[in-house]
């Protein structure tokens, strides 16, 4: 219990400073927040489970400057997602961007009254949704490429096989606010979508425990 209530607030500290930072956002100090509400960092979506970490240590954003818009950026490998405050779009290569959220429904909502307390809850869940929405989109958005392949087919598949064949894949996150990681496992349906689309190009998946799968599908 102690270390879930360490990690929620963790999370508040660490997306108010995010939010601090958007160019276009009234500036909410850390210090303007009372009791924070419980901020999830285990999520469950149709296609993954996301389990969020933040650390206590001093924080670096390494690489790069974020620009006007720009909320983060995941990395695992040579692979990108980028999360602005309208959407989010998987990044397998140069001049090769797949979208993943098209929108955020949260962008451009407040509290019909002036209420600081919740304007910002409204906000940390905006990010919390575009982080997580992102990311359960993910397997989709790959099983599309794959059957409709652009430039980078061996990128995707090397992703999808990363994902098929290790139970949690660490992404590493970069924010204004600091650096944080996100482990992603995949549900049974994601399981299915990216199997499904390699069965579809007749691609043999790599590993024994992505054969098993395979087999007890079939069974």
């Amino acid at each position: 219990m102690q270390w879930k209530a360490f990690c929620r607030l963790s999370a508040v500290g660490f997306l108010s400073a995010t939010l601090t930072s958007c160019a276009h956002d009234r500036v909410v100090e850390v210090s303007e927040m009372t009791t924070p509400a419980p901020i999830p960092t285990a999520l469950r979506g149709q296609a993954t489970i996301l389990r969020l970490s933040f650390p206590s240590s001093d924080q670096q954003i390494e690489p790069g400057q974020f620009e006007q818009g720009e909320i983060c950026y995941l990395t695992v490998g040579a692979f990108r997602i980028d999360c602005a405050v309208d959407g989010s779009a998987l990044n397998l290569g140069p001049n090769d961007s797949n979208d993943l959220l098209t929108d955020n429904p949260m962008t451009g909502l407040e509290p019909a009254h002036d209420d600081k307390a919740a304007a910002q809850a409204m906000k940390l869940y905006g990010i919390l949704f575009l982080v997580g929405g992102s990311l359960d989109r993910l397997p989709g958005a790959l099983a599309d490429y794959i059957q409709d392949p652009g430039q980078h087919l061996t990128e995707a598949l090397a992703l999808t096989e990363l994902l098929l064949t290790q139970k949690q894949v660490e992404f590493t996150g970069f924010a204004r606010g600091g650096n944080f990681t996100v482990s992603v496992e995949l549900t049974d349906a994601g399981r299915d979508k990216l199997t499904d689309a390699l069965d579809e190009i007749g691609e043999p998946a790599k590993g024994a425990q992505v054969v098993g799968f395979r087999s007890l599908r079939k069974n």
